[in-house]
């Protein structure tokens, strides 16, 4: 049976990536790379990196809803 992975801000894994993907879009955008291309390319490494632990495709868009739901208001609301 293959183990199930789930994000959590408690893990010292998460804590790491966060601030590895912090310093890496500061970089993307002081080289003022267009936030679609590298908005789909870390989409891809994502998807990768996933499929690379055993989800499936309906998985990986499953988890991207739930990221989408929780992400978009936040970055689309009242301004």
């Amino acid at each position: 049976m293959k183990e199930k992975w789930v994000m959590n801000n408690t893990n010292a894994d998460f804590e790491k990536v966060d601030m590895i993907l912090a310093e890496t879009l500061e970089r993307f955008i002081n080289e003022g790379v267009s936030p679609f291309v590298y908005g789909m390319a870390l989409m891809e490494v994502g998807i990768a990196a996933l499929a690379k632990v055993g989800e499936d495709e309906a998985s990986v868009t499953e988890q991207a809803g739930l990221i989408a739901a929780r992400v978009m208001p936040a970055i689309s609301g009242p301004r």
